[in-house]
């Protein structure tokens, strides 16, 4: 395994209290696999990402669990282990690559600075490196000596990929790289990092809301609600058997051929409060599964089938949970009694 993450915990400093952005990160990501971490906006999912490059706001700290990275584990790694590991090791993709992206350097220069600070690598060869990673992205060598602002928005993520690819690190993170997108330069970016991952045999954490991309790109998927890790495994056995009500959510909004234009059900109310989060279930209040003892207990991530987990008391009926919950009018009544 090359990354295992178990319990962790990352609070942020904040009037009025602490805010719980992270209280159950647990999830493995084995080499040479995508690994999908899925959920709506403000669930913890850029923050445990960003967590695992050693980069977090001042506000925020790890307050808990175990982060191990080969033979490191990442939440007592000192500066020095830090800097062995992060673009050598983990590598990061941000969301934007024109704010990641200096508008006032050429790209070439860039790429050349990560080599050169983080790589060592003499002047002479970082030019044939940049060369190498503008063809292994699908860019035109030639236009190393290009700024930000003379690429598309799909070739400055591939330049972000090709920054992050720099080092040849064993893990990529790529936090939501094709939201900004329009769907055909989406499927582009996503068929590279699927190209990149198999040629080079990487591992890569995927960052997104949208559980189309998960399927299309992922071998894994990671569901994340509230700050909470609430299922994981498979892509297939997950989005196909999905066992936590808010995973079958999830694919409830996710578009099926066979099924009517307009049974899409969105999943009423919002997430709650991370300073204060409730006892018991934190999806209870949106769940129309939900019973008397999911408010009173947080239930753990547990087997649910072959290297599949879900944190729901009402596991044993995911069979029938997922029947009723295709049924539009059980989404509506929860939907009525939230918004």
């Amino acid at each position: 395994m090359l990354l295992s993450l178990d319990g962790i915990r990352i609070e942020y400093a904040a009037r009025g209290g602490a805010v719980k952005a992270v209280d159950r990160g647990t999830f493995d990501v084995p080499a040479g696999q995508v690994v999908g971490l899925v959920g709506e906006s403000g669930c913890g999912k850029t923050t445990l990402a960003r967590s695992l490059t050693g980069v977090m706001p001042r506000t925020a700290s790890i307050t808990g669990g175990r982060m191990q990275f080969g033979s490191t584990d990442l939440v007592h790694a000192t500066p020095a282990e830090w800097r062995d590991i992060r673009w050598r090791r983990i590598a990061f993709v941000p969301q934007s690559a024109m704010n990641a992206l200096n508008p006032v350097h050429r790209v070439g220069d860039q790429i050349a600075e990560v080599l050169r600070v983080r790589g060592g690598v003499p002047s002479a060869r970082a030019r044939a490196r940049i060369a190498e990673l503008f063809d292994m992205v699908g860019l035109d060598p030639a236009r190393q000596q290009d700024y930000p602002h003379q690429f598309s928005g799909g070739m400055r993520q591939r330049v972000g990929i090709a920054i992050a690819l720099a080092l040849d690190p064993a893990l990529l993170i790529a936090d939501e790289p094709v939201t900004a997108l329009d769907v055909i330069v989406q499927r582009q970016v996503l068929d590279t990092l699927r190209d990149l991952q198999a040629r080079l045999s990487l591992s890569v954490i995927l960052v997104t809301h949208d559980i189309s991309v998960v399927a299309y790109v992922c071998d894994r998927v990671v569901v994340m609600y509230a700050g909470q890790v609430v299922e994981s495994g498979p892509v297939a056995e997950v989005l196909e058997r999905p066992v936590h009500p808010y995973t079958m959510g999830l694919t409830n909004a996710f578009p099926d051929l066979a099924r009517a234009a307009d049974t899409l059900v969105p999943i009423g109310g919002y997430p709650p409060d991370l300073r204060d989060p409730p006892a018991g279930c934190r999806f209870a209040a949106r769940c129309p599964f939900a019973v008397g003892a999911c408010r009173d207990t947080d239930p753990p991530l547990v087997p649910v089938g072959p290297d599949h987990v879900a944190a729901c008391l009402r596991a044993a009926e995911a069979a029938t949970l997922r029947e009723e919950a295709k049924e539009p009018e059980r989404w509506a009544a929860i939907s009525a009694s939230v918004d």
